[in-house]
């Protein structure tokens, strides 16, 4: 059975996504040319969802947005989107502006490159982006504004680095761990000779995105965003570009390394050392720990729910470095039958006793609903198929946990039961302060 609505989505619209990835550029400011509460409603949904990211320069409320009614809709915003460019350029102090559409604004037909061009043959730093919600969701927002500073922001002609890459493919946000991933994985690929262009992160600049050019890769850490961006880098500035899941934890992070060594040329003596030095980081702390796992028995079979990049690479955490049983996936992105097929194919390679049910449903009921079916139809009269039980999934899903009498973690947007600052999960130090979060959930309540 379908459904026209989906309960408690797990992501916004497309503008949602373009104007979350213009806010996590520094100096970058957008310029939403839509109907009113657009631009606010996208940012708290994205603010509070991510760990409380918070307003940085000039968004939030105060991003500027030409807030078009009903002349606008009638007789067209084109007018009105001058005013706002060039009421925003002298008002506001930045580096990029970057006119970004909604629905309303893209069904008129506004021809918004045409108005940001004028500023741009003034030598201002305007950039355009068609991103009416419509076109798809956050992932598809990333993707075309991405593009669009491929086209027409980064510098061509470079000549390339051949030790630089560029990282794409968290999607600020999102995913709400993103800053810290970012720090955490260029901290790693810099200790094995690469330099690092990750755009997003609270130190980054425009000058990296304005020379990106000169890498010799791009990496996506996902099967299926960013890669429209980096088919972009591909044709516009002739980076190859190849996908590698999201590494969390010791297992996977070397897994990461490794395949890198497959497309880019890394010094191998660099590398067995960073790996294991990391490796036995990662260890000298669990170590201590492992006492407490096994004395309280903390074993337990484990419920994911997230997007495709979380939903497989929790899982494997969690089977090849935590110990636990995966009992049940839901991956709640919208996918066509490729991106299906994609996000499956990474869960063949765990063995087959220790592959969980895997499902694509976006509304949280379903996913509830579908667990609850499982589980009936594997309980006898002794006992549950999934006792003791924990749940990796969003805020929406602690009712889910506390039905099954689970242990619950919040770790896939929307988050909004905790506070997001530094923290990551992704490599081996997130590994470790994802295994350090779901221990201390567990004994929380000694």
């Amino acid at each position: 059975m379908s459904s026209n609505f989906i309960e408690k989505p797990r992501y916004q619209c497309a503008l949602g996504g373009a104007l979350v990835t213009i806010n996590a550029l520094n100096r970058a400011v957008a310029i939403v040319h839509s109907a009113p509460g657009c631009a606010s409603a996208a940012d708290g949904a994205a603010k509070s969802g991510s760990g409380y990211w918070g307003t940085s320069y000039c968004n939030g409320r105060a991003t500027p947005s030409t807030n078009i009614l009903e002349k606008e809709v009638i007789f067209g915003g084109e007018s009105r989107l001058a005013e706002q460019i060039e009421s925003t350029l002298d008002i506001v102090d930045a580096d990029l502006y970057a006119v970004i559409t909604g629905c309303m604004t893209d069904i008129i037909g506004d021809d918004v490159a045409s108005i940001a061009g004028r500023f741009k043959a003034e030598g201002k730093p305007v950039v355009v982006a068609e991103t009416g919600g419509f076109k798809g969701n956050s992932a598809n927002g990333y993707d075309l504004i991405l593009s669009a500073l491929i086209a027409q922001v980064v510098e061509h002609g470079l000549e390339k680095v051949s030790n630089q890459i560029n990282l794409l493919g968290l999607i600020p946000a999102q995913d709400v761990f993103w800053r810290g991933n970012l720090l955490e994985l260029k901290r790693i690929l810099e200790d094995i000779g690469l330099q690092v262009n990750t755009f997003f992160s609270p130190f980054d600049d425009l000058a990296s995105l304005k020379t990106s050019s000169q890498a010799a890769l791009t990496i996506v850490l996902s099967d299926v965003y960013g890669l429209g961006a980096a088919q972009a880098f591909e044709e516009i500035h002739g980076i190859p570009f190849v996908t590698i899941p999201l590494p969390i934890g010791p297992t996977a992070t070397k897994e990461f390394l490794e395949e890198l060594t497959k497309h880019i040329v890394i010094d191998q003596a660099a590398l067995t050392t960073v790996v294991e030095r990391e490796t036995a980081g990662y260890y000298a702390y669990l170590q201590h720990v492992a006492e407490l796992y096994n004395d309280l028995d903390l074993q337990r079979f484990a419920i994911v729910v997230g997007d495709a990049n979380y939903s497989y690479a929790l899982t494997r955490f969690i089977t090849d470095d935590f110990g636990w049983i995966p009992y049940f996936v839901a991956v709640t992105d919208i996918l066509d039958d490729a991106g299906k097929a994609k996000v499956a194919e990474r869960f063949s390679i765990l063995p087959p006793e220790l592959r969980p049910t895997l499902i694509f449903e976006t509304d949280t009921s379903r996913i509830a609903a579908a667990l609850r079916a499982k589980v009936a139809d594997e309980t006898d009269e002794y006992s549950s198929p999934i006792s003791p039980a924990f749940v990796l999934g969003s805020t929406w899903d602690r009712p889910l946990a506390q039905e099954f009498k689970a242990g619950f973690l919040s770790a896939t947007y929307p988050i909004t039961n905790r506070v997001v600052t530094d923290q990551a999960y992704a490599g081996y130090r997130g590994g470790l302060r994802l295994a350090t979060d779901i221990l201390s959930t567990l004994i929380s309540n000694r």
